[in-house]
Formats: C-alpha cells, structure tokens, sequence
C-alpha cells in the first residue's frame, strides 16, 4: 500500500500537469465576433473622396440606455453602427453640431431595415449574428445620398454604406 501511495503522489502530479498542457489551446478564437456595418464618408463630387466631417454627434433612436455612439467627435470619416438583433429595424440620428448650420438642416436620420440569421463560426468563437440590409432609407438635410454598398453584414471590416455629403469645391 505505501508503494502505491508513493506512485501516486509521484505520478499524480505530472498527469495533472501534462493534461493541463494538452488541454491548452492557443489557438483559440483571434477573429472579431461582432457583425457591425461599416460606414464611410466621401463627397457627392464627379469622383468621389473620402472627408472629414467636424462636430458630428450619432445616436440610436428608441434605444434603450445610452446610444450616443459619438459625441461632438471631430474629423469623422468613418464610424461603425451597430444593428439591434432583437429587432428588424434600427435609426440613427446623424447630428451636424457646427454653429452655422440652420436648425432645421442640423440633423439626418439613417434607418436600417433589416433580418439577421445565427452564423457558427468555429468550437472556438461560437456562433454570432449576422445581418442582411434589406433597405436603407435616409434624410437629406444635410446629407445628399447614401448608398449600400454590401447588404451582408458579417464580422469582417468590409464597408457596407456610403454617405455622400456635398462639398464646396476650393477654387
């Protein structure tokens, strides 16, 4: 019996730990489990380019809790707008918060009509949703046209919208 015990406190150990480095897995999920559209911001000229828009505030509408995804940001280009899985439809509220612009043109509204579906990515990541655009829809006070550019929203950084804004040409 106290060979045994022996062999087990010996062997015990060692199993345990070679067991633990079996089970490690470094490989785990490294990808981005978000499905969220990408937006980009380019002028509405004979050949688009990407700008920048100044004081920019975006917000959900009818979201519960906090939804400002930007505050009175600076030189925005681009931004991120993440769909509700919970519902078909989702608005955001694009707000020009520069001084000179007239109340009534100050703000545009996105709205996002859309289905998701679960998508298994790996045992590692799980599954996540994503999204189909089924239609865009868009105030043009401010804003001249947006366009769609990819209606599948996946996890991959992959533009999905285009907003085009009218701008001065510096002569």
């Amino acid at each position: 019996m106290g060979k045994f015990l022996r062999y087990i406190t010996i062997t015990l150990p060692v199993w345990l730990v070679l067991i633990a480095f079996i089970s490690c897995n470094d490989t785990g999920c490294m990808e981005n489990r978000s499905s969220i559209p990408y937006v980009t911001i380019y002028s509405d000229s004979t050949v688009p380019q990407t700008i920048y828009i100044d004081s920019l505030t975006v917000y959900g509408v009818g979201q519960i809790g906090d939804s400002m995804l930007l505050d009175t940001a600076m030189n925005v280009s681009s931004m991120y707008l993440p769909l509700r899985d919970d519902k078909d439809t989702t608005r955001f509220v694009i707000r020009y918060d520069q001084k000179n612009i007239h109340p009534r043109y100050k703000t545009d509204t996105l709205t996002f009509v859309y289905h998701s579906y679960v998508y298994f990515a790996s045992a590692e990541c799980g599954a996540m949703f994503n999204y189909i655009i089924d239609s865009l829809g868009y105030t043009t006070y401010q804003l001249q046209s947006a366009k769609l550019v990819q209606n599948e929203i996946t996890n991959f950084s992959t533009e999905n919208i285009q907003l085009f804004y009218h701008v001065d040409q510096v002569q």
